[in-house]
């Protein structure tokens, strides 16, 4: 069977990162770019365009498809939600099965990436758009941006296995030199459960 891997987030969650990995494998068709460049506009990605025009959809010769888009994203300058939930129906029309991946990044330091780039908060868009595909018949999983910078390589074998998709490890560090969440970090000096923890922490008969 034919399977199309469709990797989505919110705006600033990783769509590039695992769209990268994800593409590594010989086997798979994705998103070739990527292997070379840091940084692509999502509307060159190789599917962009069916997003916006399911109905055009296409398949290359092959047996496993990597697609990428974010929830918003922005095509020939225009913001909008991908069409994914018909983009998956078309792909089964044409005998492909399609998985719909969601990554998912802290909520607060995505939020605060969004206001950054973007000017406006659009994680609760994206959300919303996620529970129309989690409450309908399309297969789907959560793909965990912290579990990728914390556990690397066993976490990208790990996803390979539970989406029963063709992945490989090598190359999964190119572009990547320190934790995306780092720069959104500062140490908090004090936090007023501290000394019940520390408390705990202690013999018996010291508490």
């Amino acid at each position: 069977m034919k399977k199309l891997l469709i990797c989505t987030g919110p705006q600033g969650s990783g769509n590039h990162l695992f769209a990268r990995i994800l593409s590594l494998h010989p086997d798979v068709i994705g998103w070739e770019e990527l292997k070379h460049k840091y940084w692509v506009p999502s509307d060159e990605e190789p599917f962009a365009r069916y997003w916006v025009y399911p109905e055009e959809l296409q398949f290359p010769d092959g047996n496993y498809f990597l697609a990428n888009v974010s929830v918003p994203f922005f095509y020939d300058g225009v913001k909008q939600i991908p069409k994914i939930i018909e983009v998956c129906k078309r792909a089964k029309e044409l005998g492909v099965e399609p998985t719909v991946a969601i990554i998912v990044r802290d909520q607060n330091i995505n939020s605060l990436q969004q206001k950054r780039v973007g000017g406006e908060v659009t994680l609760p868009t994206a959300v919303s758009y996620y529970n129309e595909i989690i409450n309908s018949d399309i297969d789907y999983h959560f793909l965990d941006h912290e579990a990728f910078f914390l556990h690397r390589e066993n976490y990208i074998r790990y996803v390979g296995r539970i989406l029963n998709f063709p992945i490989t490890v090598e190359g999964i560090n190119t572009f990547i030199d320190k934790d995306a969440n780092q720069k959104y970090i500062s140490y908090v000096d004090e936090y007023w459960l501290d000394k019940t923890i520390r408390n705990g922490r202690k013999p018996f008969k010291q508490r």
